[in-house]
């Protein structure tokens, strides 16, 4: 009996013991067995490392624990998608302004040069690279800046997920095709303002097309190759494009040449190239970031101001 009664009691604190490790863990109790440095443990939803995302900006933080960081992408993304309808409006708005101001050039253009005698460095300039055949070297300028470019730009944009559909390559042109049309309607107001003889008026070159002497001021087919170049290349880089360093290049080299042919074809100076190009870059750069609404506009003290960092 009193081996019996021993045993009972043996059993009985044996499964005591066997109960009392099966038991829940307190959860506000740290597990000592835990490394917090081990990748290896689950991270904690709620630790604000998981998320990895800085207040403000939409961008995963890629030193922070979590998923692997998504690239955000242009305006298009998110509920800003909406707005699609909006930017082809404005895109198709500045097409039509700048055809309407080539159709009413004979009435817009001032009828003598505000702007006559080119500065020194445009003259050497001019008469170092001056074709002989000027207008060989306009319609090849022409043919670069109005078909090559666009052609190389927009085919590449498409080859770098064609996959992914019609709209998402809508959204990647509409990008381009405001960038071009707004920043041509700026190259437009200059050259009626500003009035600068082209150089083949003032040196008497035979060439192809003159119907407008004094808008030489800036040069449109820079802007346009730039413009071009500069917003389809910040798409790519956004977006993670594979084909980014060849968008670059490819605009890069037909920009540049475009440059060299208008002087060639004593269409443009130096200056007007140069100020061409410049203002395609600060559209390419400036109009895709406004559409991404990523130049916030702020009220200052005397007015308003762009906000933002390239």
């Amino acid at each position: 009996m009193y081996r019996l009664l021993s045993a009972f009691v043996a059993i009985a604190v044996l499964s005591s013991a066997v109960h009392a490790d099966d038991a829940p863990a307190d959860p506000a109790a740290p597990d000592p067995a835990a490394d917090p440095n081990d990748p290896n443990d689950p991270a904690d939803p709620a630790d604000p490392q998981v998320t990895g995302t800085a207040p403000g900006t939409g961008f995963n933080d890629p030193d922070k624990k979590g998923p692997e960081p998504e690239p955000i992408g242009p305006w298009y993304k998110g509920p800003r998608g909406r707005k699609r309808l909006l930017h082809l409006s404005i895109a198709a708005v500045g097409g039509a302004a700048f055809v309407t101001s080539e159709l009413l050039k004979p009435q817009l253009e001032t009828e003598t040069c505000r702007w006559c005698e080119p500065p020194s460095f445009d003259r050497a300039t001019r008469n170092a690279l001056v074709w002989d055949n000027t207008r060989r070297a306009d319609i090849i300028s022409s043919i670069d800046a109005y078909v090559v470019a666009p052609i190389a730009g927009l085919t590449l944009l498409y080859l770098s997920e064609h996959g992914a559909g019609l709209p998402r390559f809508m959204d990647d042109t509409i990008s381009v095709l405001e960038t071009v049309s707004l920043t041509n309607a700026v190259v437009q107001i200059l050259k009626f303002s500003i009035g600068r003889q082209r150089p083949y008026a003032r040196f008497g070159t035979d060439v192809l097309y003159e119907p407008d002497q004094n808008l030489s001021f800036p040069s449109g087919h820079s802007a346009l190759g730039f413009s071009i170049t500069v917003a389809a290349g910040m798409v790519a880089h956004w977006r993670n494009y594979w084909t980014e360093p060849y968008i670059w290049g490819t605009g890069i080299f037909l920009s540049t040449t475009t440059q060299y042919l208008r002087i060639a074809a004593d269409k443009h100076y130096l200056s007007d190239v140069l100020v061409g190009g410049a203002l395609g870059i600060a559209g390419g750069l400036l109009i895709p970031r406004l559409m991404r609404e990523d130049v916030p506009i702020v009220p200052i003290k005397n007015g308003v101001a762009w906000v933002g960092a390239f």
